[in-house]
């Protein structure tokens, strides 16, 4: 088993910078590849990527910035898509052609499920292995087109193989670039965690009116979350994991998931309320809220998250009002019809099976 020296990082945004800065930095060949010529115009005018927060304040040279996956991925060991969930179905048809024998591919955040290995297998890659982590390794955030924050590393990431059977070697392999690795039994486990989908969504709901009439000019996580907002998280969560029980998954709830996390306090934890997380969160604490109703708090963590917590519900039998409620809500304010578009039962490829079934896909692969 080869060590992964080079690395092509798919995406240029928030974690696809911060993972681009953190991996040069540790002397890793890192090939940057963004799908816009605009974003990546600054970073190559640029030469590379000015960076702040936990890892030090300056700049880092990137050795290749493409818009040519072929070039980004030639030689490279590792394929790592770092991209909003939405972006994963689209960048996995452009990654396709190019897969190589024995590169690794992952996806961060993972929360696709099986919609990653099921749109490589429709593209023609009868077998394919491919591995996810439950969140970006970093919170961060561009703070200029040629500019990234990173304010905390993650301390847990739950990681998987599909099919299960290769998670243990993949792990060993790429826990050198992220020590942070967490393995997992399945891919079903790497869902469930994903407790973006409850507290995003819900927080960004009750607080358009503040978002439209002040541009966002307010802290998102530390004033948007009040204690009835943090109640209405804390639904959503006890919903998340009666779904996630219902397949076999254990998930903690959303204080202790933060806590082993690093991103709230023994406080946060013993609190054990959203509000109570969030008010002792301090990687969070100055997170400023989004500047319209068109961001990836609805638009990647409704269709990549609700969504399929919605639709596993109902494949288990489990009720989920307030999940539902959020959906129909949030698209009829938008006029996105998001259990279409989204990761639905259909995109996962898993419409017809059951619960025993779904288990068996995710541990064992395609027959």
């Amino acid at each position: 088993m080869r060590a992964v020296e080079r690395v092509a990082i798919m995406g240029a945004g928030n974690g696809g910078c911060a993972a681009a800065v953190d991996l040069t930095q540790r002397g890793y060949d890192v090939r940057l590849w963004g799908r816009s010529a605009s974003t990546l115009e600054p970073l190559v005018a640029a030469g590379g990527i000015g960076f702040e927060g936990v890892l030090g304040e300056g700049f880092i040279r990137i050795g290749r910035v493409t818009t040519d996956p072929a070039e980004a991925m030639a030689g490279a060991d590792a394929v790592l898509i770092l991209a909003p969930a939405q972006a994963h179905e689209n960048i996995a048809s452009r990654v396709a052609p190019h897969l190589a024998p024995g590169q690794v591919l992952m996806a961060a955040p993972g929360q696709t499920l099986t919609l990653l290995p099921n749109t490589l297998r429709g593209l023609g890659h009868a077998t394919p292995v491919t591995c996810v982590t439950s969140t970006l390794p970093y919170i961060c955030r561009k703070v200029a087109p040629e500019g990234v924050r990173i304010t905390r590393v993650a301390a847990k990431l739950r990681f998987a193989a599909f099919p299960a059977s290769h998670t243990a070697e993949l792990a060993e392999r790429l826990r050198p670039l992220f020590p942070a690795i967490h393995p997992v039994p399945t891919v079903l486990d790497t869902l469930f965690p994903y407790t973006n989908a409850i507290h995003h969504p819900p927080a960004f709901l009750c607080n358009l009116g503040r978002v439209e009439s002040t541009g966002g000019d307010f802290c998102h996580y530390y004033d948007g979350i009040t204690p009835s907002v943090g109640a209405l998280i804390d639904r959503l969560d006890v919903e998340r994991c009666a779904i996630a029980l219902a397949f076999g998954c254990h998930v903690d709830r959303i204080s202790e998931h933060f806590f082993q996390m690093g991103y709230t306090d023994e406080a946060g934890r013993a609190g054990g309320t959203a509000y109570d997380v969030f008010h002792h969160s301090e990687p969070n604490r100055w997170i400023k809220a989004p500047t319209s109703v068109d961001h990836r708090f609805f638009n990647e963590d409704i269709p990549f998250g609700l969504v399929p917590f919605s639709e596993l519900a109902r494949l288990a039998g489990v009720e989920a009002p307030v999940t539902d409620a959020m959906i129909t809500v949030a698209s009829a304010i938008t006029g996105k019809r998001w259990r279409e578009t989204g990761l639905n039962l259909g995109k996962m490829g898993i419409a017809d099976l059951n619960v025993a079934e779904v288990r068996t896909l995710v541990e064992k692969g395609y027959p």
